[in-house]
């Protein structure tokens, strides 16, 4: 697994630069501006998922799966990989979160969970498309993804200051911070679901 978690993330530093300056010049617009600062936080999401995505991409170029059928446990060994990956960009998601709150001098924390949950929802839908699909039948659907994930993360962000403290029903307004407790969740369920579509490829 190590190998192939190598491989993922040398080609994630291919791109990283490119995403790294469209997300750094939106936390500059929030920090020193008045431009949201979500706009920021939307696009890392967005970024980090279609990086994901482009990994398979990789695969049926370079025939990266024919490489790993030929490796003992070999395709299970590039989903632990790719999961691992993406639990670690959740991370680096909710690590941006924490340092743009503490430089715009806001209370991120939930903000922050949301938006971590919210891609790993994200990952947790895509990875088994992908693996089933390939990568370049999955972009429609990665489409109707990120769009029906941006929705959720505009109402989940519209419902954490949409109840004032003396709000009976206050406590809604915090349902979104669990949001990656439910996406660690179904990334588990999405883990075994993308071994078994893999396994299934080896017969």
């Amino acid at each position: 697994m190590t190998g192939f978690l190598k491989r993922d993330l040398s080609l994630q530093a291919v791109n990283a630069k490119f995403y790294l300056c469209f997300v750094l010049a939106f936390a500059g617009l929030a920090v020193f501006g008045d431009f949201s600062a979500s706009f920021a936080s939307l696009y890392l999401v967005i970024f980090s998922g279609t990086s994901i995505m482009s990994l398979f991409s990789y695969d049926e170029a370079n025939h990266w799966e024919a490489y790993a059928a030929a490796a003992p446990n070999g395709r299970r060994a590039m989903v632990d990989a790719r999961y691992l990956l993406a639990v670690g960009i959740g991370a680096v998601v909710l690590l941006f979160q924490l340092l743009l709150g503490i430089l715009t001098k806001s209370d991120q924390l939930e903000t922050a969970l949301l938006y971590t949950g919210a891609f790993f929802l994200y990952a947790a839908v895509i990875l088994p498309i992908s693996y089933r699909f390939g990568g370049t039948k999955s972009r429609m659907v990665m489409i109707v993804v990120v769009a029906a994930f941006s929705a959720l993360i505009a109402i989940g962000a519209t419902s954490l200051h949409v109840f004032s403290d003396g709000d009976p029903l206050a406590a809604l307004g915090h349902l979104p911070a669990l949001l990656p407790l439910v996406g660690s969740a179904a990334l588990l369920i999405s883990h075994r679901i993308s071994r078994h579509i893999m396994d299934k490829k080896e017969l």
